[in-house]
């Protein structure tokens, strides 16, 4: 099913028009998350951000980014990762909020 709105896992890197799209809507995932209200979100994603985010501020890095144009490819790399699984869970967050927003069009009529 999640297949079909492009959460594969085949292909777990968003498209470029995608991202700023879903780095809108992670606020959104996050306060939800936090308020209980959707409980989707693994807490490996929320770790995984905040070791992104450490990962690429600290100074001491795998290669050095003294290193000319390699030197920012353990970081980019990082970063990558981190966004391929935020965007993987952002979509679901989003398709959980548009069935939780329209009810009567996610549920199957009564047989």
């Amino acid at each position: 099913m999640c297949e079909s709105y492009g959460v594969s896992r085949f292909s777990l890197m968003p498209k470029v028009a995608e991202i700023p799209t879903l780095l809108r809507a992670t606020p959104s995932m996050l306060r939800d998350s936090l308020k209980r209200k959707y409980r989707g979100t693994p807490w490996g994603t929320l770790v995984g951000g905040i070791f992104c985010i450490l990962y690429i501020l600290n100074p001491l890095d795998l290669i050095p980014e003294a290193i000319p144009v390699i030197g920012v490819v353990d970081d980019t790399l990082v970063l990558g990762v981190f966004l391929a699984l935020l965007s993987r869970d952002v979509k679901k967050y989003l398709l959980w909020k548009a069935s939780n927003e329209n009810p009567a069009i996610s549920l199957p009529p009564k047989t």
